[in-house]
């Protein structure tokens, strides 16, 4: 079994829910529950494209900068 969560805010009686290409040809159940207005709306957890994920690298220390500040120009 696969799972999609989202949280949306609803405009109008219609919703249009973008599904991931694995639940093509299979059933699937959904479920519309109100939340509480006291609680704020989780961040929508952004992803990579699949064909750029986990392909970067990090050069050098995260904190300090890769090129000396004396090769700066724009401190001259």
């Amino acid at each position: 079994m696969q799972v999609e969560r989202q949280f949306v805010r609803v405009k109008q009686r219609q919703l249009v829910v973008e599904l991931p290409e694995s639940f093509i040809n299979h059933p699937v159940e959904v479920i519309a529950l109100t939340l509480d207005e006291d609680e704020p709306m989780p961040p929508r957890r952004r992803h990579p494209h699949p064909d750029i994920g986990g392909k970067g690298r990090t050069l050098g220390d995260l904190v300090n900068p890769v090129v000396d500040e004396a090769e700066w120009e724009c401190l001259k």
